[in-house]
């Protein structure tokens, strides 16, 4: 699964790929969190170097271990729609259709991609993902969200 080219080893491992991203990620919102004031500052820094940190981890541990054969693609197709899925999630909150239902749907279309094709356990983990992400973020950490096109949307 290594392929060497000339002194650099690229590795067709996802969670290289993965603990890349997350350093990345978290050096995007470092940066973005040190033009904030003292108060807003510590919450996004903590989460910006826990995600290096991870990133980091998991680059260790790709490059200590072989992967498995088995083949890290994602079709065109899913990713074509899970993109779709993430525009029109952003596009909903933004538009003030609350939270609950558009974080809802995105569960559903997700939950299909990854082939759960049980309609009530589809629904629950949908249900459960949306209640807690609501919970944790809005409630616990007091996101504002957009303003709702009506007073009784979530």
């Amino acid at each position: 699964m290594t392929e060497r080219y000339g002194n650099l080893f690229v590795r067709a491992h996802s969670d290289l790929w993965v603990g890349l991203t997350f350093i990345a990620l978290g050096c995007v919102g470092a940066w973005f969190a040190s033009g904030f004031d003292t108060l807003s500052r510590s919450y996004p820094t903590v989460l910006s170097v826990s995600l290096v940190a991870l990133g980091g981890t998991l680059i260790v541990k790709a490059s200590h271990q072989e992967p498995d054969s088995v083949p890290f693609r994602v079709s065109a197709h899913a990713a074509f729609v899970a993109t779709l899925t993430l525009v029109a999630w952003i596009a909903a909150l933004t538009a003030g259709l609350g939270y609950l239902l558009p974080t809802f749907a995105m569960q559903v279309v997700f939950l299909l991609i990854c082939g759960v094709r049980d309609y009530r356990k589809l629904g629950l983990i949908a249900a459960a993902i949306t209640i807690v992400s609501y919970l944790a973020f809005i409630v616990g950490l007091g996101i504002r969200l957009p303003a709702a096109i009506s007073p009784w949307i979530m």
